[in-house]
C-alpha cells in the first residue's frame, strides 16, 4: 500500500502552495484512499480493500462455535487428558497426537499434543479466511503452517470443512472470519453458544410413569431441542419399571428420534427413564 502524502504536499510550507505541489499532493492522496478503500465507493469494495470481506456484520462473523471454552457438555474437570480425536469441551476434540489441557474462566493452557475445531462446510462460503485468539498458543489454519494470532488461509473451497488446530500454549476469544485482516473479537451470549453447539451434539432426559395394561409396550418420539446437523447417532440407559427391556430405534433423523419397550407381562403402574446423547460432530 502507498504511504499518506504529507501535509505539506497538499497544503505547502507557506500561505499558498505551487498548482505543481498541490497536483502531486492530491495525486498521492488518492492513490492512498483508493487503494485503501477500493475504487469504486462502495461499501462491499471498500470491505475486500481492507481485507474484512463482505460477510455479515461484524457479530455474525465469527465461524467458532465456543471460542471462549463456555460449553461442556460432557463435564470435563481438571487436567484433560484426550485421545486423538476424543471431544473436551464443546465443538473441541484432540489431534492426532492427542491434547491435554487445564482450563478457566480465563480460556485453556495447552500442555501437550493439539486441540482441533471442524467449522462446518456448510458455513462456508469460500476464499480467503483469518483467524485471531488471545494467549501465547500458535495455530494453523486449514492444514497451513502454526503461526501467531492473524493467521490467513487462501483459496478455501467453497463448502469444504475448515480446520484450526492449536498447539501448546495458552488460548481463549478464539474467532475465524472471512477475509485476511481480523476484527474485535465478537462475545456471543451463552444461550446463542448453545443453541449453535446444539447441532452437533445434545443430551437429554425423558421419564413417564403411567398405569398400563398387560400385553402392551410404550413407543415414544422425542424432538430434539435444535434440528441437527446430520441424523446422530444415539445412545442412551434407560431405567425400567414394569417393563422387561427398551431400546432407542436404530433410524433417528436430525430432528427426532424414538424408542419403544418390551410388552409390560402385568397389569399396573410402569415407568421409564431415559438419560441419552445424541452425537452428530464432524
Amino acid at each position: 500500500m502507498p504511504a499518506p502524502p504529507s501535509r505539506d504536499s497538499i497544503s505547502g510550507s507557506g500561505a499558498t502552495p505551487s498548482n505543481a505541489q498541490a497536483r502531486a499532493g492530491f495525486g498521492a492522496l488518492w492513490d492512498y484512499l483508493t487503494t485503501l478503500l477500493g475504487l469504486t465507493g462502495t461499501v462491499a469494495d471498500a470491505r475486500t480493500a481492507l481485507g474484512f470481506g463482505n460477510a455479515g456484520a461484524p457479530g455474525d462473523r465469527n465461524l467458532i462455535i465456543d471460542g471462549r471454552f463456555r460449553l461442556n457438555a460432557d463435564g470435563v474437570a481438571g487436567t484433560v487428558v484426550l485421545a486423538a480425536g476424543q471431544y473436551g469441551h464443546d465443538m473441541w476434540k484432540a489431534g492426532a497426537g492427542g491434547c491435554t489441557y487445564t482450563f478457566s474462566s480465563s480460556g485453556l493452557t495447552i500442555s501437550a499434543g493439539s486441540l482441533v475445531q471442524i467449522i462446518d462446510g456448510n458455513d462456508i462460503e469460500g476464499g480467503s479466511y483469518c483467524a485471531s485468539w488471545t494467549g501465547t498458543a500458535q495455530a494453523k489454519l486449514n492444514g497451513g503452517a502454526f503461526a501467531a494470532s492473524g493467521v490467513t488461509a487462501t483459496g478455501v473451497a467453497s463448502g469444504a470443512n475448515l480446520p484450526i488446530e492449536f498447539g501448546t500454549g495458552t488460548v481463549n476469544k478464539v474467532q475465524v472470519e472471512p477475509g485476511t485482516s481480523p476484527t474485535a473479537n465478537y462475545m456471543r451470549s451463552l444461550a446463542d453458544e448453545y443453541r449453535r453447539g446444539a447441532r452437533y451434539y445434545q443430551k437429554g432426559a425423558f421419564f413417564e410413569s403411567a398405569y398400563n395394561l398387560s400385553g402392551y409396550s410404550w413407543s415414544r418420539q422425542i424432538t430434539f431441542t435444535v434440528p441437527m446437523r446430520a441424523a446422530p447417532t444415539m445412545s442412551g440407559t434407560f431405567s425400567l419399571a414394569g417393563f422387561t427391556a427398551a431400546a432407542i430405534n436404530g433410524s433417528p433423523t436430525s430432528s427426532v428420534f424414538s424408542f419403544n419397550t418390551s410388552s409390560s407381562a402385568n397389569t399396573g403402574q410402569h415407568s421409564v427413564g431415559l438419560t441419552w446423547t445424541a452425537n452428530a460432530r464432524l
